[in-house]
């Protein structure tokens, strides 16, 4: 039985991976890495008796912790992402040079019987030329400046991993995603769709690990295309990159909308 190991289970992305990997009739183990336990039972009261499933508890940047957690896995889903446009964030950077650091520990102490696992790591559809040219200018525009330190913190994570040419990496590339239910979907290199639900994402990022025996899409960027009709919030996508508007504009105002209670 392959184990996979989730980063970041508790968020929106992690907990519909984790779901999904549960629930499915394929069963595999699950190494779940999260900063709170009490959370993790709170989302997923199953973890507490599922015989396949071991809980990592810890900061990322113990990387003794997360050396553990990825001791033998087949496939990384990295799902720690930055929701806000926090100016000066980088929480992905961080993420990156951490699963760097504990995958190097372990290929010392393996020697030539290290297999590195495929890492999929969470990226945006925005980053991507090929899928962000197909928007209509002002909606590039909106997005480049309401997730701009968002999208600068991913940039410079993915290049790093790219550097690291002895980890097979495919970065998942998807477009605004929302608390939809599974409408369906697709991979794709070349086209996307304006929404995705998380759900969605989640089938979308296992199939990338696995089809082919991993072999697929190791070193491209693919984005997870909805074949149904997504339901999207855009009140909910107003209001947020509005704020993300604001940090951009004027990045001192940040401490400020925390206080306000806009912002986590």
């Amino acid at each position: 039985m392959p184990t996979y190991a989730i980063l970041g289970a508790t968020g929106s992305t992690g907990s519909s991976l984790l779901k999904y990997l549960h629930e499915r009739p394929k069963k595999v183990k699950i190494n779940i890495y999260a900063r709170s336990a009490s959370k993790v039972e709170s989302l997923h009261p199953y973890t507490r008796t599922a015989e396949n499933i071991q809980s990592f508890v810890g900061d990322l940047t113990s990387a003794n912790l997360l050396k553990e957690c990825l001791r033998n896995v087949d496939v990384i889903f990295s799902a720690v992402a930055q929701n806000y446009n926090e100016p000066g964030c980088s929480v992905a950077q961080r993420t990156a040079h951490t699963i760097v650091d504990a995958l190097e520990a372990l290929r010392k102490e393996e020697g030539s019987s290290f297999k590195c696992p495929i890492l999929v790591f969470l990226s945006s559809a925005s980053l991507n030329p090929t899928f962000w040219n197909a928007q209509p200018g002002l909606a590039h525009f909106v997005l480049e400046r309401g997730c701009h330190y968002i999208y600068g913190d991913l940039r410079k994570s993915i290049e790093f991993l790219k550097e690291q040419s002895w980890i097979p990496l495919i970065t998942a590339e998807p477009p605004g995603l929302t608390d939809d239910i599974s409408r369906g979907y697709e991979l794709s290199e070349n086209e996307v769709t304006p929404g995705l639900s998380y759900d969605d994402l989640a089938r979308g990022m296992v199939q990338m690990a696995e089809e082919e025996g991993g072999h697929r899409w190791v070193g491209k960027g693919v984005t997870v295309k909805a074949t149904g009709s997504v339901k999207m919030n855009y009140l909910v996508l107003a209001r947020y990159l509005m704020v993300g508007l604001i940090a951009y504009y004027l990045p001192p105002a940040w401490a400020f909308m925390q206080r306000a209670g806009l912002v986590p």
